[in-house]
């Protein structure tokens, strides 16, 4: 294609017109390849077309609205040519179920004839990720959400009280009956639905099983996927269809795919204003889905950038949450670390600010080092010591940085004249180290390290005077030995060893 539009650009037989389209085709296309492409985080259906009674309280949804949802959670549109077939069976299993024959039985056999009904002929082989509803009546092949779903619906429309259950690993059904016996007839009866097979009405009840040749292809829930039940809303019940699809693309990070539907199934458990740990973990799920997407890293730091900015967007979105914010805090340090590597102190400082009020105090304070790390070296990386106080000092005494920033460059400048006095130590430089330090002193008063420095080099001086003084005193040169104390006393006047040698001295003169 490229070799294509090249020659027709150079043809001479194109008009201008031609030329203009062309050029505004290939600029649009080189700027949309350097610009990197987000996920949405609008949602990928809106559930308040098909949830015009979400906000009800209670469970109340009716069987095409938990229907219609459960088509769009699974990425089925209402309008495709799939979710029209959908739509007619449905309609055609609310035709059986509210026949006569059915609502003729009792409400507790409905229940179970329901169930027979999905299976004779809808349902037919499971598959442990086959978690959508419109592949569950086209093909036959389902799960325990799918097949879940499909026997609420369909409960729904026989007139049933159905509920959803959840649980870490397994979902199934709940129905809701008057419970006539004994001194309990204010209460419901509850009877529990394992919809992965066509005998899970009331499980654990002895029932005539048809077919038996037949029983052993299908799913038997292990014991251990029924701990920790929940029971959920309906919206939260169809969205665990959406759930399941994000988790699987996770696993291939189609973050694409999986934000937008993450987004549409939050959005539509906000619609019935749900407090439950089931609507929080809904909440959850989704920030799982965005900080997932930012810990992939790309190798340009403005590429890791412009994902900051998608995710400081989804937080103006939807909020900050614990979660959010510990990743939004690991997010931003790497980046800083990024702009460190390179040295890239204008963009550090640009995403700083743009960051800041999402960031922790403690995420704060650390990006803050870094930020002034970067602007240090990006001045005074490659350069000598005494360049690099040059530098330094005008970069403090300029009064645009934070008090924390001059702390932070602070330490440069003293390890910047420690090099220096460094090597006046290594050379033997004593009273040159000595004078240098004081001047570091005068930049850095509190410096504990350069103190202690200087003192050293006080002491290597008062010694080399003390041994000069006593070799020569000792070699009987007193006025030479005098010599050395009072040009010692000269520099360092107040010095009690070179104040005792000339006691010593003179006592040794006058006798």
């Amino acid at each position: 294609m490229p070799k294509k539009l090249f020659c027709r650009c150079i043809s001479y037989r194109m008009n201008k017109k031609n030329i203009l389209v062309i050029s505004i085709f290939l600029f649009i296309c080189a700027f949309c390849f350097s610009q990197k492409i987000h996920p949405s985080i609008e949602p990928v259906f809106l559930p308040e077309d098909v949830l015009v009674n979400a906000n009800r309280a209670g469970w109340s949804l009716s069987a095409d609205e938990v229907f219609r949802l459960a088509l769009l959670c699974s990425e089925c549109p209402l309008e495709s040519e799939a979710g029209e077939k959908c739509l007619l069976i449905f309609e055609k299993i609310k035709a059986e179920v509210s026949s006569d024959d059915f609502m003729q039985l009792e409400l507790e056999e409905r229940g179970r004839a329901v169930l027979k009904l999905l299976y004779r002929d809808y349902l037919t082989t499971y598959d442990f990720h086959q978690t959508r509803t419109d592949v569950a009546l086209l093909t036959g092949v389902y799960n325990c959400v799918s097949s879940g779903v499909l026997y609420m619906v369909a409960a729904k429309a026989a007139g049933l009280e159905v509920r959803g259950q959840k649980t870490t690993e397994h979902a199934f059904c709940t129905v809701y009956l008057p419970n006539t016996s004994g001194s309990k007839t204010n209460q419901l009866k509850k009877i529990d639905v394992e919809t992965t097979n066509p005998y899970g009405f009331n499980p654990g009840s002895r029932e005539a099983i048809e077919n038996e040749d037949k029983i052993q292809g299908y799913y038997v829930v292990p014991k251990k996927y029924y701990a920790n039940r929940q029971e959920v809303s309906d919206i939260i019940f169809a969205g665990l269809i959406a759930g399941n699809l994000c988790s699987y693309y996770i696993e291939k990070n189609d973050y694409m795919n999986s934000i937008p539907l993450g987004v549409a199934r939050y959005e539509a458990v906000l619609l019935e204003k749900n407090n439950s740990k089931a609507a929080g973990e809904v909440r959850r799920a989704l920030d799982v889905l965005a900080s997932n997407y930012m810990n992939h890293m790309p190798e340009a730091s403005l590429d890791y950038a412009r994902m900051l900015d998608w995710y400081i967007a989804f937080i103006d979105r939807f909020g900050m949450t614990n979660y959010i914010q510990k990743n939004m805090d690991s997010s931003f340090y790497n980046l800083m670390v990024m702009f460190f590597e390179e040295r890239n102190y204008e963009l550090a400082d640009e995403y700083y600010k743009k960051a800041k009020p999402y960031i922790s105090q403690k995420e704060r304070s650390a990006a803050l080092e870094i930020l002034t790390d970067t602007l240090v070296l990006s001045l005074t990386e490659g350069l000598g010591a005494q360049d690099q106080i040059v530098i330094l000092d005008d970069l403090i005494a300029n009064g645009q940085l934070e008090v924390a920033q001059i702390k932070r460059a602070q330490l440069y400048l003293e390890n910047a004249w420690l090099s220096i006095l460094n090597e006046c130590m290594n050379a033997g430089a004593y009273e040159e180290g000595y004078k240098r330090s004081g001047v570091a002193l005068q930049d850095l008063p509190q410096s504990s390290k350069l103190k202690k420095t200087q003192k050293m080099f006080y002491d290597n001086c008062i010694t080399d005077i003390h041994n000069n003084f006593a070799r020569t005193a000792n070699a009987g040169d007193y006025d030479g030995a005098r010599t050395i104390l009072e040009e010692g006393l000269q520099k360092f006047p107040d010095d009690k060893t070179l104040k005792s040698d000339l006691v010593l001295l003179n006592k040794r003169t006058s006798n």
